[in-house]
């Protein structure tokens, strides 16, 4: 069987993740990542971010709150695994707050991530210009660490 050869187009989380990924699951395969910047010099590097999933208008909430759950469930093995330092993945609480009661008071992710409820009332009052908040424990990314990582895993599986 002839070597199939992939060309990934971005070195920020997209496109190591997707090299990574390829490269794991695509037998005798050869991944090239085509970029005009690698890691440190990306604008994902420079960036750190909490998993909150957006809502896109278009997509089936069922198939959001999958795709939350999966890729939740995979930064949370690497938050329990000996990689986690060197990952740049941990656990990380905090609050959501809004000036006014959303909509939906109780989001569709609220049972994947760890511990999420409403906030108290006390909790609020440090927030006086706020009516609403949520409290919950998910995970936090820090790309400074977690591309050069990505990168190691994507060379490491070729």
């Amino acid at each position: 069987m002839d070597t199939v050869r992939i060309a990934v187009v971005g070195a920020g989380v997209i496109g190591l993740s997707t090299a990574a990924c390829v490269s794991q699951l695509v037998p005798r395969c050869s991944v090239t990542v085509i970029s005009d910047r690698f890691t440190p010099d990306t604008t994902s590097n420079v960036a750190a971010g909490m998993l909150i999933p957006p809502t896109y208008p278009d997509t089936p909430v069922p198939t959001l709150k999958r795709w939350f759950r999966e890729t939740f469930q995979h930064l949370s093995e690497i938050a329990r695994s000996a990689e986690a330092v060197d990952a740049g993945i941990h656990l990380v609480s905090g609050w959501q707050i809004f000036r006014s009661v959303p909509t939906e008071e109780v989001p569709f992710w609220a049972d994947v991530v760890l511990g999420f409820r409403e906030m108290t009332e006390a909790e609020l009052k440090r927030f006086p210009q706020y009516e609403f908040g949520q409290a919950f424990t998910t995970l936090k990314c820090e790309t400074s660490a977690y591309l050069p990582w990505l990168e190691k895993r994507a060379i490491a599986s070729l």
